[in-house]
């Protein structure tokens, strides 16, 4: 029995009074410019992802090092590693050069810090090459004695950090998702433009609401997750207890959740990798789930950070973003060399309760098992802008919820909503996934999941629908193109940073 859903996200319907969109017309979700849409709209406001919320661009950090100057050859022979790791110790902040040249690298290199950029001549000229895998640098290592750790985690360039914030107070009244203000039991010392976290417990109430309220999370999902909610949004104002935030709320809060305000101060935050590639051996992927390690990039826990223009050739998984926050992953491109067919596990994934990230104009020139990957908790982040031989948008459980995908080519079509993930973590998909001009090149779309309130605008073929719970669908409603570009027009106008 699917649940009745409360006024505030029955009103988009009510306001409605016309059916989805035709082809040329603007989606009924938007509009020509933003004017159909409301806080509460079961159209999600994505306008805040990329580094900095898309309210700066990315900087241009001076050089104060080069990792040549540690030692580092770039002559494809010599182990460079020792170098790499000891340009990343000794500096303190700004940018480390990679000069042009092919890096052999035969373990991982650690950033544990803020204000650091690795920067190569770019990808055609800086080579980071891994001849090993993680396997055979540190041994085997597996999750429940058959899967492979390295098949989820683990990168040769690693960044890691965490939230060091401390608790202020809890909130005394509910709140519903698309409000602006929160009450607190107390005052607290926090100004317009501070950051806080909102975190609410694994209440299984909770659970269901992440999935508008129709489906259960996962057995599994209660024993990996102590909180369901821990998302940040800043301060616009304050008035004794009661803050009001620069954003509507993803989520009802209520007493029973047992909510909470902490400050927000990631430890780790202005990181960049740019202008290089990651080339591996090439050898025979491993099979699925036992992959061993040919891993470029795994960020843990960072913000306001950044990769672009990075290639990466003949890898396990390319970019790992897990717990991180307004960060922007840029021009990526991955390819074979040597391998064949299937010849990664994942591409781009957005993981552990990682939110508004913004992943743009990429490139997958070859197949992943998972080309785009959103998975435990992961919220607003936003595909865009990217293109691949056969995509698929892998939902892969643990409550993913209000992620958008938006002008992307997914070339051959029908693996597009290939989705994996143990059944114990729950269903695949949580609220309102948006799916916007979404292109193929041929053939045509296999049928459209039923995911909790899931958005699908422009994806040529399905059947209209206004389900209140269930799906949107404007099949050919092409206005706007792209819908994170509009929406962060709207709320930024000249001041947005798309490029």
């Amino acid at each position: 029995m699917r649940t009745r859903l409360p006024p505030s996200l029955l009103a988009p319907f009510l306001l409605l009074a016309s059916p989805p969109a035709l082809i040329g017309e603007p989606s009924a979700l938007w509009g020509a410019n933003g004017e159909r849409w409301k806080d509460d709209s079961r159209l999600p406001d994505f306008s805040f992802a990329g580094y900095h919320a898309g309210e700066r661009p990315i900087p241009a950090v001076p050089p104060v090092a080069d990792v040549r100057r540690f030692g580092a050859r770039g002559d494809g022979k010599t182990d460079d590693t020792k170098a790499f790791q000891d340009a990343v110790t000794e500096t303190k902040e700004g940018a480390i050069l990679v000069p042009a040249g092919r890096y052999v690298l035969t373990d991982v290199i650690e950033i544990r810090k803020r204000d650091l950029v690795l920067r190569g001549a770019g990808p055609d000229k800086t080579v980071l090459v891994c001849p090993k895998s993680l396997e055979q640098i540190h041994g085997a290592k597996t999750t429940d004695g058959t899967k492979s750790s390295y098949s989820f985690s683990g990168g040769f360039l690693s960044v890691s950090g965490g939230d060091r914030g401390r608790k202020l107070a809890d909130v005394a009244a509910p709140a519903s998702r698309g409000d602006r203000l929160l009450v607190l039991d107390k005052a607290v010392s926090l100004k317009p433009g501070d950051f806080v976290r909102l975190l609410q417990n694994n209440d299984p109430a909770l659970g269901r609401h992440v999935h508008a309220d129709r489906e259960d999370a996962g057995k599994a999902t209660f024993q990996e997750k102590r909180h369901f909610t821990d998302w940040v949004a800043r301060i616009a104002a304050v008035e004794g207890p009661r803050i009001r935030l620069d954003r509507p709320l993803r989520l009802d809060v209520r007493p029973a959740w047992k909510p909470e305000v902490y400050d927000w101060e990631p430890s780790v935050a202005e990181v960049g990798i740019e202008d290089l590639a990651f080339e591996f051996p090439g050898v025979e992927k491993k099979p699925h789930l036992k992959e061993e390690g040919f891993n470029a990039i795994h960020i843990r826990g960072a913000a306001f950070s950044w990769v672009r223009n990075v290639t990466v050739i003949d890898a396990d998984n390319g970019v790992i973003v897990g717990g991180c926050r307004f960060c922007r992953i840029d021009g990526l491109r991955f390819r074979e060399a040597r391998r064949k067919g299937v010849t990664g596990h994942h591409a781009l994934w957005a993981t552990g309760g990682s939110q508004d990230c913004l992943f743009t104009d990429f490139r997958v020139e070859t197949q992943y098992v998972h080309d785009l990957t959103v998975e435990g908790f992961a919220n607003g982040n936003v595909f865009r802008k990217g293109a691949a031989v056969a995509m698929n948008f892998d939902h892969h459980r643990n409550a993913p919820y209000e992620n958008c995908f938006t002008d992307l080519d997914v070339g051959d079509p029908r693996r597009v909503w290939a989705s994996s993930g143990r059944e114990d973590r729950g269903p695949h998909a949580g609220a309102r996934e948006t799916f916007w001009s979404i292109q193929c090149a041929k053939g045509a779309f296999p049928k459209c999941p039923d995911w909790p309130q899931i958005n699908v605008v422009g994806m040529a073929g399905f059947k209209p629908a206004a389900a209140p719970d269930g799906p949107w669908i404007e099949p050919v409603a092409v206005q706007p193109p792209d819908l994170y570009e509009a929406q962060i027009r709207k709320r930024l106008g000249p001041r947005a940073f798309l490029k």
